[in-house]
């Protein structure tokens, strides 16, 4: 241990009063590579940038093992964390995609900082900035989502492309003047947020890029059977999403919530959906919608199966 410390002095001697003062920058990169001993070295990097020589540490050859681009990066996290040029220039020289896909994205979550820093309504006055400050955040997000699959990061380029999704979507209603707030959500806010959403694909992206689960029975209730928004439960039906249990749950709330004649007839007009026959058929019942009864037990492809099962 005393002869490795003794061994960093003497570099630190022979750098700061031979080799920098002469200029002897190729000899100074030759100590540190034969040194190796980079974090006990970083006055060289910081010697190196200020003389605009750092870009020869970033020469392949010189770091067969890989320390050295840990290290440089290390550097430019800790000593110059706003140099985000740098930082892309070491981790493209050394192929390090997943390095420039987390800058990327931390750079883009600055921008979305800044937009939450004030109130939204705040942010829709001065339209034009808040809409660059979006762009530039959807463009950051893009490359690293680009990066990220580069690396074979599945889960972190996923999770950037959701948020592009996001981004796009938020342009879009400022463009076409619709001032809901999709970014920066609490999750405390998501529920309200996408039960105010028209349609089901913008509903969807924005519970995906939060990595949020919501109540589909509540809102489909709120946009089918309230609303009669047939549309809507195409779009659902189209993600394959429209299981037995969500019949279920749906009835369950017109049961309890004391149903208008109109919310009663989407009802009947939702349950057509429903793929499982006896499940149908149990609804149709419960609700006393007898010519749907009627109509399973008479027709030749669903009767049979249905008396089999009533009389089991």
């Amino acid at each position: 241990m005393e002869g490795i410390i003794r061994v960093l002095q003497a570099a630190r001697l022979l750098t700061d009063d031979h080799l920098a003062p002469n200029e002897e920058y190729g000899l100074v990169v030759r100590l540190l590579t034969g040194i190796g001993r980079y974090n006990e070295m970083t006055y060289i990097f910081e010697l190196l940038h200020k003389k605009h020589y750092f870009e020869v540490l970033m020469r392949k050859k010189l770091d067969p093992s890989g320390t050295l681009k840990t290290a440089l990066l290390d550097y430019i996290k800790r000593c110059r964390p706003g140099d985000s040029e740098k930082h892309n220039m070491i981790a493209l020289c050394f192929s390090m995609c997943r390095e420039i896909g987390e800058n990327h994205e931390a750079a883009a979550c600055i921008q979305l900082k800044l937009i939450e820093s004030q109130p939204w309504e705040d942010n829709l006055k001065d339209g034009h900035q808040l809409k660059q400050l979006l762009l530039k955040a959807l463009t950051l997000m893009l490359d690293a989502a680009e990066s990220y699959a580069k690396d074979s990061c599945v889960r972190q380029a996923l999770h950037c492309h959701r948020l592009t999704k996001l981004l796009t979507l938020q342009i879009h209603f400022l463009n076409t003047g619709q001032n809901t707030m999709l970014i920066n959500l609490g999750r405390h806010r998501l529920m309200d947020c996408i039960m105010s959403l028209p349609r089901f694909y913008q509903a969807s992206i924005v519970a995906e890029a939060y990595d949020f689960v919501p109540d589909w029975a509540e809102i489909l209730y709120q946009q089918v059977i309230l609303k009669g928004d047939f549309n809507y439960l195409e779009e659902f039906k189209q993600q394959r999403l429209l299981r037995t249990s969500v019949f279920e749950e749906i009835s369950e709330k017109v049961k309890q919530r004391q149903p208008t004649e109109m919310a009663v007839k989407n009802l009947k007009k939702l349950l057509t959906c429903c793929e499982d026959v006896y499940l149908y058929y149990k609804l149709a019942y419960e609700h006393k919608f007898y010519d749907v009864v009627n109509m399973l037990l008479k027709d030749p492809q669903t009767g049979c199966c249905l008396k089999d099962m009533l009389a089991g």
